[in-house]
């Protein structure tokens, strides 16, 4: 457990903890030396570690003490990060409309993004986030949802200003540090590749990487499963949205990407 020799040397609060969040719960913490390192274990797992240096004593201390009085408790910041997503994901998930087999359109979006990066060859990581960008993409369409249940007036205006969605969602995940790797692909998945987007005007590589993948996919399952008068009040069949994306390569869409999707399309046999 922790001594009373290291508490005395642990006297201030920690200012920077790399990959640690901060909630209430239990205690259980114990503080250990181990090969030259400083340890802070909760329930047995390692949630901090820190090199054993005399100048970081004054930074953990104050922490460390009100563990022990049980007013705070760590988490590792991958977990609080994991549990915000989910959270959000299961909202969002909600608040849309099931097709026929039951999935959404950011479920949909979701799995189409983890088969379109395996394609292009990212790593097992680099899809997972890949998927996550694609479940939050369309975040801000919550907080204009509940505005319109509240404001009859809120729908005319949506319907003048469609843009909204991406700013209200890049406003609401900046609030949320843990989650602003998210926020390009929230604000810019409606930018072109001719700067004629919104709602920012980006153009080429200007585009965050993450938002030219999700833009492509997102028209496809838009086009695949909305009726919309841009679509001529039809749905489309998967295989002339990939043609109407092909047609809008180098103007909607990064042309590369494009190239990329019409193939494992191709593969997969819907054209």
């Amino acid at each position: 457990m922790i001594s009373n020799e290291l508490l005395s040397k642990l006297n201030s609060y920690v200012k920077n903890i790399e990959k640690v969040g901060f909630s209430h719960g239990e205690k259980e913490i114990n503080v250990y030396f181990e090969e030259g390192k400083i340890i802070i274990e909760q329930k047995g797992q390692k949630i901090a570690i820190f090199k054993d240096d005399q100048n970081i004593y004054d930074e953990i201390g104050l922490l460390v003490s009100k563990i022990v009085d049980g007013h705070i408790s760590l988490l590792p910041r991958k977990k609080v990060e994991n549990l915000i997503i989910d959270l959000l994901v299961n909202i969002i998930v909600l608040s849309e409309i099931e097709d026929e087999e039951g999935f959404s359109h950011s479920q949909r979006m979701a799995k189409l993004a983890r088969e379109f990066g395996k394609y292009i060859g990212f790593s097992e990581e680099e899809i997972r986030r890949l998927e996550i960008h694609a479940y939050l993409h369309d975040v801000g369409k919550i907080s204009l949802e509940q505005l319109m249940l509240y404001s009859p007036t809120r729908i005319t205006l949506f319907e003048s200003n469609y843009q909204d969605h991406t700013v209200m969602g890049s406003v609401f995940l900046s609030m949320i540090d843990i989650l602003w790797e998210y926020i390009p692909t929230v604000r810019h998945h409606h930018e072109r590749w001719d700067g004629k987007g919104y709602p920012d005007g980006l153009k080429g590589e200007e585009i965050p990487y993450f938002a030219r993948i999700i833009s492509v996919l997102d028209y496809y399952d838009e086009i695949t499963n909305f009726i919309s008068s841009e679509w001529e009040s039809r749905i489309k069949t998967p295989s002339e949205a990939v043609e109407m994306i092909q047609n809008l390569s180098g103007t909607y869409f990064d042309p590369k990407l494009v190239d990329k999707f019409v193939l494992m399309m191709r593969e997969r046999g819907v054209v």
